[in-house]
């Protein structure tokens, strides 16, 4: 079976109630994004910038807002459809293109900055994957990875992503029973579906090469996500929060 058909067949269905609007307070998310996005580039210079797996374009419409040079690609198509409307109607200019995580369409060393958001659960090959969004960073620029851990195996946690599944069956529209019927066919194929941890991050960029390796917790906004995202979401899921960060040199 192919892993990657089935997780872009996934994405594509989802793409059609995933939203770019995920808080209630949308604002204040943008807001609370921004400083964090802010401190972690640290310039003031404007940036070529790569998100993988941009999705609805929810990080690399803010990296353009705050006027960087951004490029978003994503295995989806449909997926992309979604970012390049919410461009459009956010006035702004981002390079939305279609392509592969671990197999990215770019030189060596074109970018300052490569980010990516809870996008390592869905790689076959984590390694490669990392090593492959290092491969197209600039010398002295940054690779930045936010993830957590996400599917906890626990019979508690089991019972809230089922009760969380119903209850966004009725609240959103959402399909209970979607994401298994497409992930219970390739989970044993990703070595981290359920997750990863800072120590899981550090390990993969030290064996590329990064160097400077930093994790920060989030935990200011993983307190403004337990109160702004939909009671679907926080039935099912109690994320570690992370972004790790490593230089390239």
């Amino acid at each position: 079976m192919n892993v990657k058909s089935v997780v872009r067949s996934y994405w594509d269905m989802r793409s059609q109630t995933y939203s770019i609007d995920i808080y209630k307070s949308q604002s204040e998310a943008e807001r609370i994004w921004k400083t964090l996005l802010k401190n972690t580039i640290r310039t003031n210079k404007n940036l070529r910038i790569l998100d993988v797996g941009t999705g609805t374009g929810f990080l690399a419409l803010l990296l353009a807002e705050m006027g960087h040079n951004v490029t978003g690609i994503d295995i989806s198509k449909c997926m992309l459809e979604k970012s390049r409307q919410n461009a459009d109607k956010m006035h702004l200019s981002v390079d939305f293109m279609h392509g592969d995580a671990e197999k990215l369409p770019f030189e060596d060393e074109t970018f300052d900055i490569v980010v990516n958001r809870n996008l390592l659960w869905t790689m076959p090959d984590p390694m490669a994957a990392v090593d492959e969004w290092s491969r197209v960073v600039k010398s002295g620029g940054k690779l930045v990875l936010i993830d957590g851990k996400w599917h906890d195996s626990a019979t508690e946690m089991r019972l809230r992503r089922f009760l969380g599944r119903l209850v966004a069956f009725v609240t959103e529209r959402h399909n209970p029973l979607a994401f298994t019927s497409y992930y219970s066919k390739i989970k044993d194929q990703l070595p981290f579906f359920s997750g990863s941890d800072p120590d899981d991050v550090a390990s993969l960029f030290s064996e590329v090469g990064l160097t400077n390796i930093s994790v920060n917790r989030l935990e200011r906004l993983r307190e403004f996500e337990n109160k702004n995202r939909s009671i679907s979401y926080n039935i099912a899921n109690n994320p570690s929060l992370f972004m790790a960060l490593g230089e390239k040199w």
